[in-house]
């Protein structure tokens, strides 16, 4: 495929220009030194800064290389303090006089540390300190608000960034888990730890490679290590009370409240956080809320699996949120956290939808009108147990109980224009979804290490127990022919009472036999058991000329067996992790409605997989991993039943699907000069699928759409994302150049013809901002994004649409109380078929004062969208139609609020 060989050329000359930056950064002038241990060893990563005497504040700073060499070579002429700081080692300061000529410091030994410490300490003037797996950035360097949370503290650091999703990526990879003093906080779930725990409250951040737990058990690397972020306290906020509680109001009866309290102590966790607010404002990760939106009858599901698109929260939210959280350590590495999260939403609005669809026959256009009103209470209960006490040991138990009750309606007039732009049918619904959700997920894993040096084995059991109960009221009135002289009318009343049920049970052995020179012998026994029920009763009244009465009744089960044994080779040497293994795979189905016989299918499959990691220098990491995957058909994909609860949406399955086969590579490198703070981080992804599952649509004359599944040919998607980023110290800059690609290519079905669709979507965007961020934070930057999409048997229908988004933002302490923000963002959208040109500028700001001198209390006055463009756009393009979507969103507010901050007190000491 041509555009691999593009992507393959592109890193090449990537991976070449930053060798050829990193070599240019190594020049010889400014202050420069090396730093040893006592032992006369260099010491790698220890941070070189320069102070000014008369505040302390860091002027510039560096990191020793692998040689202990370090080098300031954009220092001006003056006195400054030179500060050397290393984990594990006392700092090293000295007065020095520098006149822009060459001043060789030598060698500089630091002594080690006569105590152990809590945790890591970091002088507040070092902005980073890097020590193994771990990189700790000085949350005093770093400009926050006295009322910020860690949302926006994270938003500060190079490196990092946050979605829209509330995802976070850390130098190029995902970052799994959040902690707090390395202890869980609310299940490790980013968006509430990061929406209500106090930026001032921390000291460091500690952006941690962590190991396996095997890994930390055994002491072989395996290379299966996941990102970690841990937010360490400051020592004032340790063993004390802090917190704070908010309140404002605002025009248009616009209110929050949020109230956060934290005790943590070296052995105790406690902490309370609770929000009410009506500005569209979430206390937690929403995305379950989103997903089940629009009930039994969304059209999202006409998405392919592995292409869904996440809805955008638009329209009126109010948000409630209660949560506790307590977390105690019984003895060194033996500890128990649970937390409690309670949370409500009441979301409502209008949206308005223009859609094209097509089919080989003939081409309709679909507008749509809708109102809708989704409420939600969500309850969660988490706890995770950790022993680690013992050396040859571990046992890990994570639970995690939720509810959910969900409550959705809508209105939606939806009109059908045939090609001659005539209104042809109109189709008036009217919904009502019920749905009580529960879940209840544990997992057990035991780890034990044997006598010999790398020779060990682990258990695992989780079972997760899912049970849903859906009930759909739902009228429609359509009018068809009205573009005739005999329009034809009928009124469908139907109600749908569906109960769901999935357990699964998974249970996995490894076993691990060192063979010598860093080469092991692995056992992996996975088995796997996934049994869905599904209990549907549906009545329907058709009234045209007569009524019409149909009953739906059924019972049906899908169980669903995967075992998996693999035969592995491992090779881990000092800075290379190799994992080759081969695979003998069983899949088995049984399924169908109870009263008939059973379908039942059997296969084998041989699944090979490598994975190569390879570590040359500290902040440089390649991987490259292969893997093929079998995956059946989901239950609704081969069900028997036909599910017509929408009469315009028709879902039915086939029994008689086969397995799909996916071949994935990836390509991963992550490069992070400390010394000239360049990052370079690429990742490729390449996906071929043999036997496809793929979507059979027909689309008749009175434009009810039935969706079928058929095995057809193969689909294939590549993804490519470079960042590039490096400070300009020359002129107090650093920029960051993103650029992301998606190609996908897959087969459908529409009216027995098949149709090739391919999509290929190009994100561009290059953001700038100021280097030092201790009193002002400066950003400006410009996104570009473009989708287009192709269609076989539609050539004329090829679609382009792009967003462009162009923003500045001003974040200055005018004094020690009185802090001023905005951002002004404008957004472009064109789409070449709907011939839109939406221009769409936003302008938020925000003023704060601390009229204490603490910085206890906080007025703070909110303006949001001063510019009132209350609104959100939203396109998708699929198999057989694209649409735009114009949704209201909140618009212009303005709130006035006040802080307090909840200070424990300090016991005294004598």
């Amino acid at each position: 495929m041509t555009i691999n060989v593009f992507y393959t050329k592109a890193f090449i000359v990537l991976l070449l220009l930053f060798t050829s930056f990193v070599s240019l950064a190594q020049t010889k002038n400014g202050i420069i030194g090396k730093v040893f241990e006592e032992n006369n060893q260099p010491i790698e990563a220890a941070t070189v800064t320069l102070l000014n005497p008369k505040d302390s504040t860091y002027i510039d700073y560096t990191i020793t290389n692998t040689t202990g060499y370090f080098n300031l070579d954009k220092a001006k002429e003056g006195n400054y303090i030179l500060q050397i700081s290393s984990m594990g080692f006392e700092s090293f300061f000295k007065n020095i006089n520098y006149n822009t000529d060459l001043l060789d410091l030598k060698t500089i030994v630091l002594k080690e540390e006569s105590f152990a410490l809590d945790g890591i300490t970091l002088t507040a003037v070092v902005p980073i300190q890097i020590k193994q797996d771990t990189i700790a950035y000085n949350a005093n360097s770093f400009k926050t608000n006295p009322d910020d949370n860690l949302e926006e503290l994270l938003t500060k650091l190079p490196g990092l960034e946050i979605d829209a999703d509330g995802n976070i990526n850390a130098q190029g990879n995902e970052v799994a888990k959040i902690m707090v003093d390395g202890k869980e906080f609310f299940g490790g779930d980013p968006s509430i730890v990061l929406k209500n725990l106090s930026a001032d409250a921390i000291a460091n951040i500690e952006i941690i490679d962590k190991k396996s737990d095997e890994a930390e058990l055994t002491g072989v690397d395996d290379g299966n290590k996941q990102m970690v972020i841990n937010f360490t306290l400051k020592k004032t906020k340790k063993n004390n009370g802090f917190g704070k509680v908010s309140a404002g109001m605002g025009l248009d009866s616009k209110y929050f409240s949020n109230l956060n309290y934290n005790k943590f102590t070296s052995k105790t966790q406690f902490s309370v956080i609770g929000k009410l607010n009506n500005i569209n404002i979430t206390g937690s990760n929403i995305q379950g809320f989103l997903k089940n939106a629009n009930g039994i009858a969304d059209e999202s599901e006409d998405e392919e699996d592995n292409n869904q698109q996440n809805k955008s929260l638009s329209g009126y939210l109010k948000t409630g949120v209660a949560g506790i959280n307590i977390g105690h350590e019984f003895k060194d590495k033996e500890s128990l956290n649970i937390d409690f999260f309670y949370n409500l939403s009441d979301n409502e609005g209008v949206s308005n939808t223009k859609r094209i669809n097509f089919s080989n026959n003939s081409n309709f256009d679909f507008r749509t009108e809708n109102t809708f009103n989704n409420s939600s209470n969500n309850y969660n209960l988490n706890f995770d147990y950790k022993n680690k006490s013992n050396k040859n040991n571990s046992l890990l138990v994570k639970g995690k109980f939720t509810k959910d009750n969900i409550d959705y309606t809508t209105n939606r007039d939806g009109f059908y224009f045939n090609e001659l732009n005539e209104l042809a049918t109109s189709n008036i619904l009217a919904s009502n979804n019920k749905r009580d959700k529960s879940l209840a997920d544990v997992t057990i894993n035991f780890y034990q290490r044997l006598a010999k040096l790398g020779r060990s084995f682990n258990v695992g059991l989780r079972t997760t127990a899912n049970n849903s109960n859906r009930l759909n009221n739902q009228t429609t009135l359509i009018t068809r022919k009205q573009n005739t002289n005999s329009p034809t009318t009928s009124n469908i009343d139907a109600i749908r009472d569906e109960g769901f049920s999935t357990t699964m049970v998974n249970l996995n052995f490894k076993y691990t036999e060192p063979l010598g020179n860093n080469n092991y012998i692995k056992l992996e026994t996975y088995v796997r058991n996934r049994t869905n029920n599904e209990d549907v009763h549906q009545s329907k009244t058709t009234i045209s000329t007569t009524a019409k009465d149909e009953l739906l009744a059924y019972k049906y089960k899908h169980i669903e067996n995967s075992t998996q044994t693999r035969l592995v080779h491992s090779y881990n040497p000092d800075k290379l992790n190799t994992y080759a293994a081969i695979e003998l795979q069983e899949l088995s189905r049984t399924f169908g409605v109870l009263t008939e016989a059973d379908i039942v299918s059997s296969k084998l499959y041989v699944n090979p997989m490598a994975n190569i990691v390879y570590k040359p220098v500290r902040g440089q990491k390649y991987r490259l991993n292969y893997r093929k995957t079998v995956r059946n058909p989901n239950s609704f994909q081969s069900s028997t039943v036909i599910n017509d609860i929408n009469p315009y949406n028709i879902r039915k399955g086939n029994p008689d699907l086969n397995a799909e086969k996916t071949n994935a590579f990836t390509i991963n490198t992550v490069v992070h000069n400390f010394k000239s703070d360049l990052s370079f981080n690429t990742r490729f992804d390449y996906q071929n699928t043999a036997d496809a599952i793929i979507r059979s649509i027909t689309i008749d004359d009175d434009y009810i759409r039935t969706i079928s599944y058929q095995n057809s040919g193969k689909k294939e998607r590549f993804n490519s994302n470079i960042s590039f980023s490096q400070k300009l110290k020359d002129i107090g800059l650093r920029y960051t150049f993103k650029n992301k690609n998606t190609y996908t290519s897959a087969n459908s079905i529409v009216n027995l013809q098949t149709n090739k669709v391919k999509s290929t979507d190009i994100m561009l965007s290059l953001l700038l901002e100021n280097n030092t961020k201790s009193t002002l934070d400066v950003k400006a930057g410009a996104t570009y994004s473009t989708n287009n999409t192709t269609f076989s048997i539609e050539n004329n229908l090829d679609r382009k649409y792009t967003k462009q988004q162009y923003f500045v933002m001003f974040d200055k302490d005018f004094t020690k109380k009185l802090s001023f923000n905005t951002q002004l963002d404008y957004l472009v959208f064109v789409d070449d078929k709907f011939k839109s040109n939406q221009k769409l500028p936003l302008w938020n700001s925000t003023i704060s004062y601390a009229f204490s001198k603490n910085k206890s209390n906080i007025l703070k006055l909110v303006l949001i969208d001063l510019l009132d463009k209350n609104i959100n756009i939203e396109r998708r393009s699929t198999i057989n139609y694209f649409e735009e979507t114009e949704s209201e969103s909140l618009g212009r507010y303005i709130i006035l609020s006040f802080t307090h901050k909840l200070r424990g007190t300090k016991k005294k000491t004598k």
